[in-house]
């Protein structure tokens, strides 16, 4: 829900890193942009509780000549407990990351330009409130290098496309699996560890023009150690799991006398080809697991998921520095494996079915051209014909109040 409000924050201020420092003609130009969010959230399960947010970019534009400039960009982002989709985190889990971005532009006559990079990035996840962040299970680094394209057809319009290869190198240096440590005596941490590293290739196509925004995104990621779990029970040798992901989105962002507009729409589908064997309790067993019991059941493609979700922001200024603002996201995703009651049995002829639903409304002053500050309050409903809620919370609904500030410059 926060990535929603800090979404709408930095849409409304209309700031993007690349096209705010491009512009500028001095040899040396800074780029600052910092988002900070508080709130506090009051749960239809389990306790109130608060969180916050921290997203901040900080860059600098060197021209070394008028074809030939070099940009460098840290990126700081912290997220605190909120409310969360089904199927991706508890409410009081924590991230952050640093990333580091250094970027050659080279400019190819008048509508061309070409920009390489490298970039680092460390990622920490905290999912218990005791756990350092250095222990965390889900910890991150990653290495890499882009190639992007720009192609400049319509400069008065703002418009241009922008092709993007990345490849990057991630690893999970904590991360272990205890159960199969568990059900195969002869594993170590060492020969269990190291199963989520994976090489990470994406493509992606981005066109803009007059306001308008849309894109293609395809990622791969092939994993280095993980096998994939077969209708035995056991994992294939020959065989590493590979998952693939394809993204489509579109949106605009438009002012229309005293109102802003920035509805999106997207599309994902996601598919990997590793399964899922369920153990309903320890010590489950069958004896032939691939025909399955009610306590062993092998779910193939458990992974695989449509997603389609849009948002329709939009702020009615007031005055010169007030205006009233309200959004609407919802987000629906289709598993292929089958929904679960709530004794933890599947019902293979009911497909997985999760729906998330954010109505916002805010008051927002302009501070003055750099800064400026929104208090919110939201409503979240997120609904599942998955009843099982043992480890997540699949159906509950959420009020959440707060206030968002934001520098950019």
């Amino acid at each position: 829900m926060k990535k929603i409000i800090l979404g709408l924050l930095m849409l409304a201020a209309g700031t993007d890193a690349c096209a705010a420092v491009a512009e500028d003609s001095k040899i040396f130009t800074p780029y600052f942009d910092m988002t900070l969010l508080e709130a506090a959230y009051m749960p239809s399960v389990g306790n109130i509780f608060s969180g916050g947010n921290i997203n901040t970019q900080v860059g600098l534009l060197t021209k070394i000549t008028p074809d030939n400039q070099l940009f460098g960009l840290y990126t700081f982002n912290y997220y605190g407990p909120a409310f969360q989709p089904q199927d991706s985190k508890q409410f009081t889990d924590r991230s952050m990351s640093h990333g580091f971005n250094f970027e050659y532009r080279r400019g190819l006559g008048e509508k061309f330009k070409v920009r390489p990079s490298v970039s680092l990035m460390t990622d920490y996840a905290r999912t218990g409130a005791n756990e350092a962040w250095k222990n965390g299970l889900y910890n991150m680094n990653s290495v890499g290098g882009q190639l992007a394209v720009d192609y400049n057809f319509d400069p008065d319009k703002n418009g241009f496309v922008t092709a993007v290869f990345i490849l990057k190198k991630v690893e999970f240096p904590n991360y272990t699996d205890l159960l199969r440590e568990f059900q195969q005596a002869g594993n170590t941490s060492e020969t269990s560890g190291g199963l989520q590293d994976q090489s990470l290739t994406q493509f992606s196509l981005r066109p803009n023009w007059n306001k308008f925004f849309g894109g293609f995104t395809y990622t791969l990621q092939d994993y280095k150690n993980q096998q994939v779990v077969k209708n035995t029970g056991v994992y294939d040798v020959d065989t590493k799991q590979k998952d693939r992901t394809m993204a489509l989105n579109l949106g605009f962002h438009h002012t229309l006398w005293i109102f802003e507009l920035f509805p999106a729409l997207s599309y994902t589908m996601h598919v990997s080809n590793q399964n899922f064997m369920r153990y309903k309790y320890l010590g489950a067993t069958a004896a032939d697991p691939s025909l399955g019991t009610a306590d062993v059941t092998f779910v193939p493609k458990n992974y695989d998921y449509n997603d389609l979700s849009f948002s329709v922001p939009l702020d009615l200024n007031i005055t010169g520095k007030w205006a009233v603002g309200g959004s609407i996201n919802v987000t629906s995703r289709t598993y292929k494996r089958g929904a679960r009651d709530a004794k933890n049995d599947y019902n293979f002829s009911k497909k997985q079915k999760n729906l998330m639903t954010t109505l916002t409304g805010s008051i927002r002053k302009r501070m003055n051209e750099a800064a400026m500050v929104r208090l919110f309050y939201s409503l979240t409903v997120a609904s599942s014909n998955n009843k099982f809620e043992q480890y997540m919370p699949y159906n509950y609904t959420g009020n959440s109040i707060g206030v968002a500030y934001q520098l950019s410059y």
